[in-house]
């Protein structure tokens, strides 16, 4: 039979596609079952050959054969699949299919690599193709609620391992999905029943009276010293209050500059971000000696402001514990607008974050316009389906085959440039990522296109002047997330022709605006096998330039420091970038006047927690990045129904941020991967066999950063959610140092933390939350816990007292939750959901089972 492009169309409505995960635990430590089903619901049938489907699968499908590019085959099913790249499959029949008529199901059973215990571990937008027709979605695999993915609900679905090690200890996965009563009895929280902090993040000394100053905008003016003019502008935006002259009005506040900042009665040497506020009967004194403090005072006045728009008479003495507190954010793997960038930069400056780690380039795409190097955004800032990827890099991360959505965007000159201005106004420094020499096939894939076009020209020297691949290579290494040709290839000069001129036009984009400082070139993930088969890197060898393959990343990276240095620049790299064989690289092999290493792995079973000290007592600058605490790309709870990835540990919640202590680092080891409880003696136990030295110099450790990347992060709601409100923690932490982080006894510090998160949650749910609904950035949304008190007879809380619970015994009546229920009859079940302070939004519905349910 051949296909049309009606047939196909009608195949793409009618396939019916069911994941389902089966077994995580059955076939040991390496492999999980699964089985996809497909039933023909079209009135069309589905022929023995000419078809073919292509999938994303986070997992390498049948890793035995798939690890090797070859066609595996499942007998059963009549079904082939082939790993293309990345995490890139496609399925097709063998030999043995046989035609799938409408009304029939065909079950393909397979294995796949590891576990997957999340619903968002399945990516939408699978698609059917035929010879020379247009690709056709599968409608049932399109959409968000990627109701094609089969419920979790037995453990060895949603727990990750149970096999038995060498020495015959087993290990296990300790995860279960919180119910509603155990979420009841982690996260309750006293209600204190308004705001438990004024200002986050914390001042680092506030002096409040009971007495209110009525501030009524129309009634007062702005009076602002020169220098400050702009930060002036802005509070008269935001608060509504005029600029005026000194002597025009009784009620003023005064922006003024002074040379003698002083917190607790002592003087802050050289502190540009630290201010002072006086607030009275009728005057307001904002006082720093930059624009950066008084931009910060600015932003702490906004915060003391109530919903009658009154304001405390007090005192605020305020300076920052770090001078970095960053939020990183990958728009590669998924493209983030403009306008979504812009938001998160207006309230990263509310909560006084001060750098934007821009993470522009991956495998996944090139997100930004560099003059003279179109290719890089006509071929890498699109994903689709074509043929070689000359038109557009793979469809991966469930993109879909046209180049449209999150899979394709770019920033041009002009909206980068926009970006920087804004960041600028708001005292926020523009960290550029362009992510090498791994991570890189999106600019390997645009500048191989550059060099077919200019030798179709003729024009050989143009096309092998920023040429970043091997032709000749054989390309059969990947990278941890499944890629081919993903490093850019050390052995041509051309690649580091290209650093140059990336470097260069970055620093031309900033100049004006946003002066770049820092030029981060990732490092991190390099499959270093990638070099062995390329016949220019084995000429290097040769030649004597590096002694061996192994010296490649060494020799990559000096370049690049070099490159960057004639710049002025400084360097940032993720911390595997830096480290050569578990050890920090020398610094003086770096002629950059500083490097910025960003540390973040540190999953604590596996020893590299002592990486940022070995780092800081090296002479590096480090910027805390833990996976196991700052990594927002990590679920909330560990249920299956939650997004987010859970390599470092199985979630993040708000509170978990909450807790890091950045100069006490191990004593953040809380859990295991398997959720195993690492008590204080496992903890000493650690230390003494990782840190091999102590901390000499805490002055290197400049401050924190949280890192969202963005995998399965396709929208801006998804985008909000995943950051907030764990960045308010994350600003909390980078900002005030809590007395609780010094205690080295785990009872003592828990009491004093527990007292802490009470204000803070409160804080959220009073106040803090609200503010977001305010500047329209969606949120994660708690769900509720609960639990019953007798027959009939339920009480419930959310984490942040203060948000809206509601019940409904049939999914359509909810009632707002106020007191203790008792409902009038007996009932199976309850159902429960928290809603945002503007309840437009809700959190996951959960269910309380009733006690005979259960």
């Amino acid at each position: 039979m051949v296909l049309d492009q009606d047939t196909l169309k009608q195949l793409g409505d009618g396939l019916i596609v069911k994941y389902t995960v089966l077994d995580n635990l059955k076939l040991g430590r390496h492999l999980y079952e699964a089985s996809i089903e497909i039933t023909n619901s079209a009135r069309v049938d589905l022929p023995r050959d000419n078809w073919e489907i292509y999938l994303c699968h986070i997992r390498l499908i049948e890793p035995d054969v798939a690890s090797s590019q070859e066609k595996c085959e499942i007998k059963k099913s009549g079904v082939c699949f082939t790993h293309i790249n990345g995490c890139l499959f496609k399925l097709e029949p063998s030999e043995n299919f046989k035609t799938l008529k409408k009304g029939e199901t065909l079950v393909i059973n397979i294995t796949a690599e590891i576990y997957s215990v999340a619903r968002c571990d399945y990516l939408p937008n699978w698609f059917i193709v035929a010879d020379g027709l247009e690709p056709c979605l599968i409608q049932s695999t399109v959409g968000e609620d990627l109701k094609f993915v089969q419920p979790f609900d037995k453990p060895c679905q949603w727990k990750r391992f149970d096999y038995e090690l060498a020495n015959g200890l087993k290990r296990f996965d300790l995860y279960d999905p919180f119910t509603p009563e155990v979420r009841f009895e982690k996260h309750f929280v006293e209600d204190l029943k308004k705001p438990g902090k004024l200002i986050i993040p914390t001042p680092l000394n506030l002096s409040v009276e009971e007495k209110r100053v009525e501030f009524s905008p129309t009634e007062w003016q702005i009076v602002s010293d020169d220098i400050f003019i702009q930060e002036a502008e802005y509070l008269s935006e935001k608060s509504k209050v005029k600029i005026g002259k000194s002597g025009t009005s009784s009620k003023t506040i005064a922006i003024k500059q002074t040379r003698d900042l002083m917190i607790k009665n002592e003087r802050i040497p050289g502190s540009s971000e630290g201010y002072r506020i006086l607030v009275n009967d009728g005057s307001i004194i904002l006082e720093a000696r930059d624009r950066p403090g008084i931009f910060y005072a600015c932003q702490s006045f906004l915060s003391l402001l109530d919903k009658h728009n009154n304001i405390p008479v007090c005192c605020i003495e305020d300076s920052p514990r770090y001078t970095y507190r960053g939020m990183h954010i990958d728009v590669s793997r998924n493209f983030k607008t403009k306008e979504d960038i812009l938001k998160l930069l207006e309230i990263m400056a509310m909560y006084k974050l001060n750098k934007l780690h821009f993470h522009l380039t991956d495998d996944e795409g090139w997100r930004l316009e560099i003059p003279g190097l179109p290719e890089l955004t006509q071929v890498g800032s699109k994903r689709g389906y074509s043929s070689g990827e000359n038109t557009y890099i793979l469809p991966v991360l469930g993109s879909g085959p046209f180049p449209t959505g999150s899979g394709t965007g770019y920033y041009s000159v002009s909206e980068y440039r926009e970006i920087l201005t804004y960041a600028a106004a708001r005292h926020i420094e523009v960290i550029p990522e362009i992510d090498m020499p791994g991570h890189s096939h999106a600019a390997i894939v645009s500048m191989r296109t550059r060099y077919k076009n200019f030798m179709e020209k003729g024009q050989q020297r143009e096309a092998e002047e920023y040429l970043l691949s091997d032709l000749s290579d054989k390309l059969e290494a990947k990278s941890v997330q499944m890629f081919a040709e993903n490093s850019l290839n050390p052995g041509l000069e051309s690649t580091f022709t290209f650093v140059e001129k990336v470097v260069k036009e970055l620093k031309i984009m900033h100049a004006d605006v946003n002066p770049l400082k820092t030029f981060h070139f990732g490092g991190d993930e390099v499959p270093y096998k990638a070099w062995k088969s390329s016949p220019a890197c084995q000429a290097l060898v040769s030649s004597g330039v590096v002694d061996s393959v192994g010296d490649l990343m060494d020799y990559f990276v000096r370049r690049v420091a070099g490159i960057v240095a004639n710049y002025d620049l400084s360097l940032g790299a993720w911390q595997d970038g830096i480290m050569d064989d578990n050890e920090p690289c020398e610094r003086s092999r770096f002629p950059n006047k500083e490097v910025y290493v960003y540390a973040w792995k540190n999953v604590w079973e596996l020893q590299h927690a002592a990486d940022s000290v070995k780092l800081a007592n090296k002479g590096y600058k480090i910027v805390m990045s833990q996976g196991t605490h700052l990594y927002f790309d990590h679920p909330y709870e560990p249920d299956p129904e939650e997004r987010g990835l859970y390599w470092a540990c199985r979630y993040i919640d708000t509170r978990k941020v909450f807790n890091f202590m950045p100069q006490n680092l191990y004593a953040n080891a809380d859990y295991k991967l398997t959720g195993e409880v690492i008590s204080q003696q496992d903890r000493k136990k650690m230390m003494k066999k990782q840190f091999s030295e102590s901390l000499e110099k805490s002055e290197n450790i400049i401050g924190v950063q949280g890192q969202l990347w963005t995998e399965l992060v396709r929208t801006s709601e998804q985008f909000g959610e995943m950051i907030f409100p764990r960045l308010l923690s994350l600003a909390e932490r980078g900002w005030y140092k809590a007395e609780w982080e010094d205690f080295d006894d785990d009872t003592e510090r828990k009491i004093h933390q527990d007292k802490d998160w009470v204000f803070f949650a409160n804080a959220l749910g009073y106040k803090e939350l609200q503010r977001l609904d305010d500047c329209d950035m969606a949120y994660y949304i708690p769900p509720p816990g609960a639990r019953w008190l007798s027959e009939g007879v339920f009480e419930t809380i959310c984490c942040y007292p203060g948000l809206t619970i509601q019940y409904s015994t049939d999914n359509t009546n909810w009632t707002d939750y106020t007191q203790t229920v008792q409902l009038q009859q007996s009932i199976p079940q309850v159902l429960l959901k928290t809603l945002s302070t503007n309840r437009k939004r809700c959190s996951r519905i959960v269910v309380l089972k009733s006690e005979v349910t259960k």
